[in-house]
């Protein structure tokens, strides 16, 4: 594809709405709230609002220029840098996005499935047993597969429909349109609920539970490494998923304006979900007599979208619960969705470019390899796959996909490290500081501690899940690396 044919987003809005999706994901709405209450309430939003200028929006903003720069996915972008055996970086993120995708899509179903069941109130009373037994159809063990879940497996056919009819058209007519209604909507009704809730009684104590500073916590290293690092996932950063999105940009597009604006994105929703679940909270604590901290426990998103919640619903009127729980799950929907979409982008950029199919084929076969290993995630054992599988997943390799980006592109392209982004007027941006040398001590000490802590733990089942996992795709990725480019390296786009 010639540079003049490359597909672009039509409006840099519409850029900032996907990227915003991507960033937005089931954490933020259901568990952002429970993490600040734990964590010093109002006091826990410093370590966060810090973490995410000292790293979210560098990181957002390498990933958005190298995409920028070249018009290519991240294994493509690796081997316009150094050797190709470096594309085995990039092909371990696209393969950990493709896992991603298989239980994300199934996470995803969960909320179709709520959102039906909420609007017909057909979630019964004791909503932990209908959410593992009747829903999950839960088997006890990661040994045991039990039955499959009809209500997930049909559902997961659903997303996976509904992602390929988006992300298979031109990134603007698809993913674009889709974004450019999802986001706005999920704005608009996060803030209607919230604005209803404050008027419940009982709210306000939700409310003060959620946000009362405890400053005494702010003394916990462990508390900024975890937020530094809850903010490092909840981007999607050093896996290539912003580059994905950022290579069909123009070399107009304002990159420093829209990472800004995805940060802030991303904290309002955080922030405003909590108000609206925190204010449900106080309202059933004051309806059922409740002590508030007997009701939160846990900061689990499963537990408090997918238990609390349904359990706040059956407070309310038999009218009004089929309204509020049906737009929240659809919130929830929102949210994992455009997230699914930034994933298969992501996937099937590798695919299209590095094996020189059209955009449809390279979807069509990303969404079917996810949807087949999704399949595994349908049964009564999907818990505790994800539960394994997370650490490496989630964890390890979003870390060394970032200590990656940095090295490769900070400190061996010199085109990445002078772009003129990182510059305000003639000297260096804090921008450019933060990533080069805190974002990446920050990442090499988070990483050394994770695997020192996996060393420490006893060997488990688990243990072999993920590290066979791991194998696999270092294996794959290493083959995928060494196969003939279709892109040649003299193709680079030009700055300006």
């Amino acid at each position: 594809m010639s540079k003049s044919d490359k597909m672009t987003w039509v409006k840099e809005s519409g850029y900032i709405f996907a990227m915003v999706g991507s960033a937005v994901g089931f954490a933020n709405i259901l568990a952002f709230s429970a993490q600040c209450y734990r964590n010093g309430g109002g006091a826990f939003l410093i370590p966060f609002l810090t973490a995410n200028f000292v790293i979210g929006v560098p990181m957002l903003l390498l990933e958005g220029i190298i995409g920028n720069t070249y018009g290519l996915p991240i294994a493509s972008a690796y081997g316009k840098v150094l050797p190709k055996i470096w594309k085995t970086c990039g092909w371990i993120s696209a393969l950990s996005c493709l896992t991603i995708g298989a239980f994300y899509s199934v996470l995803t179903s969960w909320s179709v499935a709520y959102t039906y069941f909420a609007s017909q109130n057909l979630i019964s009373a004791d909503t932990a047993y209908f959410f593992k037994h009747e829903f999950l159809k839960d088997s006890g063990s990661i040994y045991l597969f039990n039955q499959i879940s009809l209500p997930i497996f049909i559902c997961t056919i659903l997303v996976s429909i509904f992602t390929w009819m988006i992300v298979a058209k031109n990134i603007g007519q698809g993913v674009e349109k889709i974004c450019s209604w999802f986001l706005p909507l999920l704005f608009i009704i996060i803030i209607i609920f919230s604005v209803i809730v404050a008027f419940l009684p009982g709210a306000s104590s939700g409310f003060y539970h959620y946000l009362k500073p405890d400053f005494s916590k702010l003394k916990d290293f462990n508390l900024w490494r975890d937020v530094f690092g809850h903010v490092f996932f909840s981007f999607s950063l050093g896996i290539g998923i912003i580059v994905g999105y950022s290579r069909h940009t123009s070399q107009k597009t304002n990159l420093k304006k829209a990472m800004f604006m995805v940060a802030l994105g991303d904290i309002f929703i955080s922030i405003i979900s909590g108000f609206a679940i925190f204010g449900c909270v106080g309202f059933m604590s004051h309806e059922t007599g409740i002590p508030f901290n007997e009701i939160v426990k846990s900061d689990s998103t499963f537990e408090m979208g997918f238990i609390i919640f349904p359990q706040i619903l059956h407070t309310f009127s038999p009218y009004l619960q089929p309204i509020i729980g049906g737009l929240f799950f659809f919130c929830v929907f929102i949210a994992g969705i455009t997230g699914v979409f930034s994933i298969v982008e992501s996937v099937s950029g590798n695919v299209e470019v590095e094996f020189n199919l059209t955009r449809k084929k390279a979807v069509s076969i990303s969404i079917i390899l996810m949807f087949v290993m999704s399949i595994f995630f349908c049964f009564g054992n999907a818990t505790y796959i994800i539960g394994a599988l997370t650490p490496m997943v989630m964890g390890y390799t979003f870390l060394f996909g970032g200590i990656a980006q940095i090295i490769v592109f900070m400190y061996y392209d010199k085109q990445i490290n002078n772009h003129k982004i990182w510059f305000n007027k003639n000297s260096k941006s804090l921008n450019y500081y933060f990533l080069k040398y805190v974002s990446l001590v920050f990442l090499i000490i988070s990483f050394i501690g994770a695997l020192i802590n996996e060393y420490n733990q006893e060997y488990t089942t688990n243990s072999t899940v993920r590290w066979s996992w791991l194998l696999g795709v270092v294996i794959i990725a290493f083959i995928l690396s060494q196969k003939k480019s279709f892109t040649p390296n003299s193709e680079r786009r030009c700055i300006p």
